[in-house]
C-alpha cells in the first residue's frame, strides 16, 4: 500500500511540472511560479536604481547690503559668494564692509567715482580685513568732504588723498572711534554717524592745510586745535556778513557745532584730570 502512494505521489508531482512548462511556454514567465521544488532558493528581482536627482539649490536673492556691494565696490556678487578669504567669502567680507554705508547725497558720480578708486587701492587690503571697517565706512560716508575742491582735476577724477590714510595709521582706530565719541554723542545706538562726519571734516582740514599727527600721540589736541581753527573762520566770516540770509544761518549751525564739540573736549579733558587726581590720591593711600 505504502508503495502505491509512493507511486501515484510521483505521478503527480510529473502532471504538476508538465503544467508549469506549459504555463510557461504560454506566457513567456522566466520565474518559478509554482515554487514546487524543494530548496529551491526564491527568485532574485533585480530593482532598478532610480536615478536621484540633484537637490535644487534655490536661486540667491541680493539684497540691500548686495546693491551697495556692487554700486560701491562695482564687484559681482555672484562671483564673490564663490571666491573664499580665509574663513569667509568674499561675500561676507565685503557685506561687512558695506553693511553701513549710506547713498551720496549730492555730486553723485563724483564721490562714486573717487570711492571706487580707493577700493581699488586697498583692495587687497579688505579682501584680507586689514584695513579696518570703521576707516572704509568714514571715507565712504563722507566722500564729499574728501574730495571738496577737487574739480579743477576734471569730471570724475577726483580723489581721496592719500595723507588721509596716513593720518589714520597714525591715529590707529582705537583713537579714532575714542575721539569720534568724544565729538559727538552717541544717539543712534549704533554707528555714530554726526561724530564721525565731525572728524572726516578735521582730517580733511589736517590734509588740506598740512597739520600733521604725530604717530602714538593723542589726537585729541590736534583735533582741538582744528576745532578752534574752523571756529575761528565762522566767526570772521559772521562779522563780513550784514545780511540775515541762507549762508549766514549755515554759518550759525557751523557756529554751534564746533561749539558743542570743543565743549564735549573740555568735559572729556576735565574728566580725566579728575581720574588722574583721584589715581594719585588712591597711591598715597596705599603708600
Amino acid at each position: 500500500m505504502l508503495e502505491f502512494w509512493k507511486n501515484e505521489w510521483k505521478l503527480f508531482l510529473e502532471d504538476m511540472s508538465s503544467f508549469k512548462n506549459a504555463f510557461v511556454r504560454i506566457f513567456g514567465g522566466k520565474q518559478d511560479y509554482l515554487m514546487l521544488q524543494d530548496g529551491s532558493e526564491e527568485p532574485k528581482v533585480e530593482a532598478t536604481p532610480q536615478e536621484q536627482a540633484e537637490p535644487v539649490v534655490p536661486a540667491y536673492e541680493p539684497d540691500g547690503i548686495d546693491h551697495k556691494v556692487t554700486a560701491y565696490f562695482g564687484e559681482n556678487v555672484d562671483e564673490l559668494r564663490q571666491n573664499v578669504s580665509g574663513e569667509k567669502t568674499q561675500h561676507e567680507v565685503l557685506r561687512e564692509y558695506a553693511q553701513f554705508f549710506k547713498p551720496y547725497c549730492e555730486s553723485q558720480e563724483m564721490c562714486n567715482s573717487a570711492f571706487r578708486k580707493y577700493y581699488d587701492r586697498h583692495a587687497l587690503k579688505i579682501a584680507t580685513e586689514e584695513l579696518p571697517i570703521e576707516q572704509a565706512r568714514i571715507i565712504q560716508n563722507n566722500v564729499d568732504l574728501f574730495i571738496k575742491g577737487q574739480e579743477v582735476f576734471g569730471e570724475n577724477g577726483q580723489f581721496i588723498d592719500s595723507r588721509v590714510d596716513t593720518i589714520f595709521d597714525k591715529v590707529g582706530i582705537d583713537q579714532v572711534n575714542k575721539v569720534v565719541n568724544i565729538l559727538h554723542d552717541n544717539t543712534e545706538g549704533g554707528v555714530n554717524t554726526q561724530g564721525e562726519r565731525l572728524f572726516a571734516e578735521v582730517v580733511t582740514y589736517m590734509v588740506d592745510n598740512g597739520i600733521k599727527v604725530e604717530k602714538n600721540a593723542s589726537v585729541v589736541d590736534s583735533v582741538k586745535l582744528v576745532l578752534e581753527e574752523k571756529l575761528n573762520e565762522v566767526h570772521a566770516s559772521l562779522r563780513s556778513h550784514e545780511d540775515w540770509n541762507d549762508e549766514y544761518q549755515a554759518l550759525l549751525s557751523q557756529e554751534r557745532k564746533y561749539l558743542y564739540a570743543l565743549n564735549r573736549i573740555e568735559q572729556y579733558e576735565t574728566e580725566q584730570r579728575i581720574s588722574e587726581f583721584e589715581e594719585k590720591l588712591n597711591d598715597m593711600d596705599a603708600m
